[in-house]
């Protein structure tokens, strides 16, 4: 199962590389998680309370009729996968976490400086450009991300970013049950990592260092969008994490 980050959508799996490469070896199951692509796009912030968003993924992995899966998610989608571990921890066989932390104390998002960035961006872009919001929004994070590819500009200007704007501000709001008490306690395999030019390395890192069954790997010189963006350099850690999982399984 595949989770985009905030802005994204399912397809950045295939336009970025991923699908290609691990879809020989795996069933993919691509997600649109709600308020973006081809989802649903609520505009009031309870409705991407994180339980439902596992609700959701839960009742995908229902209808398809699979018990467990494996989860990569990116971003915001890496946040979800831990909010599997609190909710349904027994639907997963591994996580695959990159661009994100675990919130270390439980409300660091309230104040990060990206996560507010965002929120405060859509915010702004909504006020004074109520017609084409998202063409502001996207000009004003490329600045803190750099450019997006092209093709994946487009689809961000056709994204909601009044849904997106109730995402941001639930998700900025959320608490979480301190890593102390999470982490620690997840004996499923786990893969994180981060660019070193990310916000969120330090909490990556940090996160990966209380899991016991974790591996952490850095991405020199990239930011956010870039470590997303670099499948190249990110999936000979994910293929050889997955392969040692199915060797392991075998004895």
């Amino acid at each position: 199962m595949l989770m985009p980050g905030f802005a994204g959508t399912l397809e950045d799996w295939q336009d970025f590389g991923y699908t290609q490469v691990l879809s020989k070896d795996h069933r993919l199951i691509l997600v649109d998680p709600r308020g973006r692509g081809g989802s649903d796009k609520p505009h009031e912030p309870d409705a991407y309370d994180v339980k439902l968003i596992v609700n959701d993924l839960v009742a995908i992995l229902d209808d398809l009729k699979i018990q467990k899966t494996h989860y990569f998610g990116y971003s915001m989608g890496a946040g979800f996968g831990f909010a599997i571990l609190i909710y349904a921890p027994r639907r997963l066989y591994s996580l695959i976490l990159g661009g994100c932390t675990y919130p270390i104390v439980g409300n660091e998002f309230h104040d990060d400086v990206f996560v507010i960035a965002i929120q405060k961006g859509l915010e702004k872009a909504i006020a004074i450009a109520p017609d084409r919001p998202m063409e502001v929004f996207v000009a004003e994070m490329e600045k803190i991300t750099g450019p997006n590819p092209p093709a994946r500009r487009t689809k961000m200007l056709a994204l909601d970013a009044r849904a997106l704007n109730a995402s941001a501000q639930r998700n900025r709001l959320a608490v979480w049950p301190k890593a102390e008490e999470v982490l620690p306690q997840i004996t499923i395999p786990c893969l994180i990592f981060a660019g070193e030019a990310d916000s969120f390395f330090a909490g990556a890192k940090k996160s990966a260092s209380l899991i016991p069954n974790a591996t952490f790997f850095s991405l020199p010189g990239l930011n956010h969008l870039e470590a997303y963006m670099r499948s190249d350099l990110v999936l000979p850690h994910i293929k050889k994490f997955l392969a040692e999982i199915n060797k392991s399984s075998l004895h």
